[in-house]
Parts: structure tokens; C-alpha cells; sequence
């Protein structure tokens, strides 16, 4: 899927509504944000069905966390890990959170899959990390999730939770989780 020319809130729309409609989130949970060529940070909002996003709902913010614009909602209460991720990841342009009930249970027992039993998952995702609990939002989230993405993982799993994604775009984030 080309993205080049279609507008960050378009496209977090079109992810979100594919990751909702295969049962990978919840109406109130997950989050995705893209990092535009300005840094601005777009991002999905907080306390907004997920499954009727529109591309006004989107949020903007500054990799301060400021508003970047005028936004309708707040956004996503996770925005902090965001930033944080990509100030030390300046490669990735797209992080995905989602909770796939298969990837939330491995992460309720805390174990990560086998992914060389399927040798093109293995090669497609690359290592995964797990990251141990913290509250969903907390600092102490965020800074165990960008540490492991600091240590150059792209996919980690948030213990009792589900997982991060971090990719050059949003569609190949999502080609990720979906396998």
C-alpha cells in the first residue's frame, strides 16, 4: 500500500478500522501514531470508539506533547510512549498498539511465541521483546517499552496487556501484527 500521498489521518483511520474489525482491539483500547517529516506526531485520540474514527477525530501533537493544532479530543493517554520511542528511534515513522486476544494471552503468562515454528513470521518480525507491567499510560510504561526498543527490537509484547509495533509506516506496522 502506497501512504506516501495520503494524509497521516487517513491512514490511522484505515488501520484502526481493520484492526477493529479483525478483533485485534477493543472500542476503547489500542492506539497508533505516525511521525510526519515536520515531527509532528499524529495519533489516534483517547476515550473514542475505535471502531467509528474519523480522520477529524485524529489528534496532533508536537514531540514535546504539545498541540500541534486544535484537536477535537485528547489524545491517546499512551502518547507519552510514543514520543518516547520515537526520539530514540528516529528510523521508525509508525508504532502500532493493539491487543490480538493470541498475542495478550502469551503476554498474561508472560512468554513470547515461537516464531521459528514459521520461518516467514521469524523473518518478518525479527526478534520480540517483552516488557514487564506497568500501569497502561504510566511513565514506567513507556520507559520499559522504548527501552526495549532502544535495544532495536520492533515488536514488543507489554506484559498482561498486548503489543507495540514499530515500522517505516503505518500499513507495514499492520502487515506485522497481522501477519
Amino acid at each position: 500500500m502506497d501512504t506516501q500521498y495520503t494524509h497521516p489521518a487517513y491512514q490511522l483511520v484505515q488501520i484502526m478500522n481493520r484492526i477493529y474489525e479483525n478483533g485485534m482491539t477493543t472500542t476503547s483500547g489500542g492506539n497508533l501514531s505516525i511521525a510526519d517529516c515536520e515531527g509532528n506526531i499524529w495519533i489516534t485520540p483517547a476515550s473514542v470508539d475505535k471502531g467509528s474514527l474519523s480522520p477529524r477525530d485524529i489528534c496532533c501533537i508536537k514531540p514535546d506533547g504539545t498541540p500541534a493544532r486544535q484537536n477535537l479530543h485528547k489524545p491517546s493517554i499512551e502518547w507519552p510512549i510514543h514520543v518516547a520511542i520515537y526520539k530514540l528511534r528516529p528510523d521508525l515513522k509508525a508504532l502500532l498498539h493493539a491487543h490480538p486476544p493470541a498475542l495478550v494471552a502469551f503476554s498474561c503468562v508472560r512468554a513470547l511465541p515461537n516464531l521459528r515454528m514459521i520461518d516467514n513470521v521469524y523473518r518478518a518480525l525479527g526478534r520480540v521483546a517483552l516488557a514487564p507491567y506497568d500501569l497502561p499510560g504510566s511513565m514506567g510504561l513507556g520507559e520499559k517499552i522504548a527501552g526495549s526498543f532502544a535495544e532495536r527490537y520492533n515488536v514488543v509484547l507489554m506484559e498482561n496487556h498486548g503489543a507495540m509495533i514499530g515500522a517505516a509506516d503505518i500499513f507495514a506496522a499492520f502487515t506485522l501484527l497481522a501477519g
